[in-house]
């Protein structure tokens, strides 16, 4: 070995190092992202139970208009959908209710916002959720539409004791560009991080867009009592606060996804990332180490690579063991991408779209340190 590389102290720890990390970088893919890639597709159980559906909105009257609809073409036998109007200023009012007039199983709550003593959309989630008749509570967003009219019923039929909580999965929708593409990306890391940790049995986290659970299991905690403070959180911090490996299913097949329409500017989607970014400090010091984890790793895996060329021969060795990690890397995220439904492009573009979002989320995450997030809207 000596030979091979010629002795040089400080050649040899960014070997160790740029090691260490792969083999980190490697765990990630097979121990955890290969559980959604590699996942068995099991038999779709067919549980009509009642569902509330809620939606808190604020300016969607477009996105109401169109998506309304289709919630109410879902093939499940008894559901209602109540629509939180959270102080909206253009005719989202008007339309939700036209919209009640021609569906009778919707219906409205309008907030003003005098009324309004809690930050983010968390006061309008639990106006909600208190008027709900039944005790299944699906929980999705104005500018999504469920991809598949089973979509209530796949995600709420394994709702059944000891089952409380059912995380889900809802991607956003492929438009031209490569800021879409970063976004696409970003969503699928960041699905296949909370869906295989719940899989294990450590949930931490869901999206609101796509979230179903027991009213009970709210009211058992307080609502959102425990992060009021805090503008976001209504989805992941709940998620962090009650899942379990008793309590928690996960649904992410296509059909049980709801689909979003994603940030068109570089602007809004750094704030959506601040906004999600500021939850972070309050996740368990075991999340936080799973999440802190993955991008520590690869900086540093790519410190050890650069390091160990001044070895002799270390080009061969550490490129070799980093051409590895990209196969790795395609397969996994390819068998993923088909479980999720997911266009393979940014499956290929991969190896250079986590480097610009590791980059990105590493000023981002810096930003927030400094700066104290805005309100909701």
């Amino acid at each position: 070995m000596q030979d091979f590389f010629e002795w040089n102290y400080w050649g040899l720890s960014f070997l160790g190092l740029f090691i260490i990390m792969w083999a980190v970088q490697l765990y990630y893919f097979l121990y955890y992202f290969l559980r959604i890639g590699g996942a068995k597709m099991t038999e779709f159980k067919k549980h009509h139970r009642p569902v509330s559906i809620i939606i808190a909105a604020r300016n969607e009257e477009k996105n109401l208009m169109e998506h309304i609809p289709l919630i109410m073409d879902q093939d499940h036998t008894e559901f209602e959908v109540i629509v939180v109007n959270d102080s909206s200023w253009d005719d989202t009012e008007a339309i939700l209710k036209a919209l009640h007039i021609q569906f009778p199983n919707m219906h409205i709550i309008n907030l003003d916002e005098e009324k309004q003593n809690m930050q983010g959309k968390k006061f309008a989630l639990t106006l909600g959720i208190k008027a709900a008749k039944y005790d299944t509570i699906l929980l999705t967003d104005a500018d999504c539409m469920p991809l598949d009219n089973t979509w209530i019923t796949r995600m709420t039929s394994d709702l059944e004791d000891p089952k409380q909580l059912v995380i889900g999965f809802s991607p956003y929708k492929k438009y031209p560009g490569w800021l879409n593409k970063i976004i696409r990306f970003d969503t699928m890391i960041i699905g296949l991080q909370y869906l295989s940790q719940a899989k294990l049995g450590t949930p931490y986290m869901g999206v609101g867009r796509n979230l179903a659970y027991n009213r009970s299991l709210f009211f058992s905690v307080g609502g959102f009592k425990s992060h009021y403070s805090i503008a976001s959180g209504d989805d992941d911090l709940f998620v962090n606060q009650v899942g379990n490996k008793r309590n928690t299913a996960v649904q992410f097949v296509p059909e049980s996804q709801t689909s979003s329409e994603p940030k068109k500017s570089w602007k809004d989607w750094f704030t959506q990332k601040r906004r999600h970014f500021s939850t972070a400090p309050y996740y368990k010091s075991s999340d936080k180490s799973f999440l802190g984890l993955w991008p520590f790793s690869f900086l540093f895996m790519f410190v050890g690579f650069a390091g160990s060329m001044v070895l002799k021969n270390g080009m061969f060795v550490v490129g070799g063991m980093l051409l590895v990690r990209y196969i790795v890397q395609l397969a996994t995220l390819h068998g993923s991408a088909k479980r999720l439904g997911l266009s393979k492009d940014i499956v290929w573009l991969s190896p250079f779209l986590e480097i610009h979002l590791h980059v990105l989320n590493a000023g981002l995450y810096l930003t927030n340190l400094l700066r104290k997030q805005q309100k909701w809207n």
